[in-house]
């Protein structure tokens, strides 16, 4: 789910969104944060869940913008091949110890 909160100063609060998405749904993960816009991984809840949530406090909350959408075949290989390098990187430095 991507979110883009309104642009009302220079630097928006966005801890009112994060704090919103970690109660609504819980064990969500914050995947990108950018100036006004967050992205989160859901997992396990219903895209009707998903959009009655943020519809109900979109105005509250301020948000100008969100999108929903499942993951990518492309999105699946670059966090897996991102796992794997990470998974380089501490068998490298696992041998360099030993």
């Amino acid at each position: 789910m991507k979110i883009k909160a309104a642009k009302e100063g220079l630097s928006p609060d966005l801890e009112p969104v994060e704090s919103f998405m970690e109660s609504s749904f819980p064990g969500c993960v914050q995947r990108e944060k950018h100036y006004n816009t967050l992205q989160y991984k859901i997992a396990s809840t219903s895209l009707a869940r998903i959009f009655q949530l943020v519809v109900a406090n979109k105005d509250r909350l301020s948000i100008e913008d969100y999108s929903v959408s499942q993951t990518t075949l492309d999105q699946v290989f670059v966090n897996f091949a991102k796992q794997q390098t990470g998974e380089e990187v501490d068998a490298s430095l696992h041998r360099q110890k030993g």
